[in-house]
């Protein structure tokens, strides 16, 4: 429901440039996680970034609509393939170094917890076509 073949009833052509374009802004706002140099300004860019993707959503399937993780993961994969972020692993690496530890946990650790996955996940999928 959240990719191009899927059509709702406000865009009933699966080539509009409205739905190509659906989570544009999400990988436009994470593409900022290399112009930050703080690990709470990166835990924000994550954050606004799930936000954005949040907001292309619930325009698409009504203001309810809550994620649950099976439907949110494969979307930020996406958005994080798309974004294209040179050295993931060093920024990753440098938010665990440096990060406060109470800021590890709640909502801003499940969000870098969801992009450490899937860098893994890139990770894993690159071995496995070599």
């Amino acid at each position: 429901k959240f990719w191009v073949g899927y059509t709702s009833t406000a865009q009933r052509s699966p080539t509009s440039p409205v739905r190509e374009q659906l989570f544009q802004e999400a990988v436009e706002t994470l593409q900022q996680l290399k112009t930050t140099f703080s690990p709470i300004e990166k835990l924000l860019v994550i954050r606004s970034t799930f936000q954005k993707m949040t907001v292309a959503v619930q325009q698409e399937l009504g203001s309810n609509y809550l994620w649950s993780m099976d439907e949110l993961f494969p979307v930020f994969h996406f958005v994080v393939v798309r974004a294209r972020i040179l050295q993931l692993g060093s920024e990753i690496h440098f938010v665990e170094d440096f990060l406060e530890p109470a800021m590890q946990h709640g909502e801003l650790g499940l969000m870098f917890t969801t992009l450490k996955a899937c860098y893994f996940q890139i990770l894993q999928e690159k071995m496995t076509m070599n």
